[in-house]
């Protein structure tokens, strides 16, 4: 009588569940919300520039704003946030508090569009624990979609190199919140499992407060209360960026993580554009090419998730 195997079903159960559990909800509204959110992110590169504030301060109150807002909402709405999903949270909340300081240091530092372009690299950060942690396919194809798209972003930045306002220490801070908000994506997908989009606002945003208060009170010549332009601009950036924020962190159980990331590089180009509209950055042969060659890469990921989503139904992958 030949033995039972048990190892074959129990492995392929095991990978079942693993991928059941990855955008198990998945429906097209995550990526018009992750598109909306891209658009909304390359306005805000742009209106971060011309406020009068340090890099932290102008953190700092923007935070203060949402905080508040976002609190008010989870306050009406009459939910709870309980301990477990304020610690599901706080990875994510802390990572995010540290970007924003990193981020803003950079716009103000360097060209907007290397800023934007730099910070967009965050799917090939995200690739490995895409895989390994969230159980998404990673194939060959993405690989050298994701590969094109850094062809293309290399061209921009090297376009800009000759851009006046170009300047290492900038591009090097862009490469420290690429990192930082890599993370912050990261441990937001698997907050979200626990917590809902505005529930994960208020807290997370209010965790990063006290992460961003520290170096606020402590460059720029200490903490200053905005003035009336001042609070408009902010007033701005938690419209439209945090807009963005909000719509990515609800397409988080919609869509795929190597999807919203490299939805990233799509904002680079708009944001070049912008750039060269409202802040006279010129834009370069080199750029131009560059940023063809990043939206197609994009569209060709998104085309990708369509396709599988398409064989597969709801189950991914």
């Amino acid at each position: 009588m030949t033995p039972m195997r048990h190892s074959g079903p129990s492995r392929q159960a095991g990978r079942s569940a693993g991928r059941s559990i990855i955008n198990s909800d998945w429906n097209a509204a995550g990526l018009v919300a992750v598109g909306v959110a891209v658009v909304c992110w390359a306005g805000g590169n742009i209106l971060a520039r011309p406020p009068e504030l340090e890099a932290a301060q102008l953190a700092f109150w923007r935070l203060v704003l949402s905080t508040l807002i976002y609190t008010a909402v989870v306050a009406a709405r009459k939910r709870r946030v309980t301990w477990p999903q304020l610690r599901a949270c706080l990875p994510s909340a802390v990572m995010l508090g540290c970007w924003y300081v990193a981020f803003y240091e950079a716009i103000k530092s360097t060209t907007v569009t290397n800023v934007a372009m730099i910070v967009s690299l965050v799917p090939v950060v995200l690739i490995w624990p895409a895989m390994r942690r969230f159980g998404e396919p990673i194939s060959p194809k993405l690989l050298a979609l994701v590969t094109a798209a850094l062809s293309g972003t290399a061209l921009v930045l090297f376009g800009s190199a000759a851009v006046p306002t170009w300047s290492l220490r900038g591009d090097a801070l862009a490469v420290v919140a690429m990192l930082f908000f890599s993370a912050q994506m990261a441990f937001a997908k698997e907050a979200r499992r626990q917590i809902g989009a505005f529930e994960f606002q208020a807290v997370a945003w209010g965790i990063a407060l006290v992460v961003v208060t520290p170096p606020a009170l402590l460059t720029g010549g200490g903490m200053t209360f905005p003035d009336l332009e001042a609070w408009l601009w902010v007033a701005a950036l938690v419209a439209v960026p945090g807009s963005g924020h909000l719509l990515m962190n609800w397409a988080h159980k919609h869509v795929r993580i190597t999807v919203s990331s490299m939805a990233l590089l799509g904002a680079p180009p708009l944001t070049m554009v912008l750039a060269a509209i409202f802040l006279d950055e010129p834009i370069r042969t080199a750029q131009v090419i560059g940023g063809v060659i990043v939206i197609a890469a994009v569209a060709g990921v998104v085309q990708r998730d369509m396709q599988i989503t398409a064989r597969h139904g709801n189950i991914n992958n």
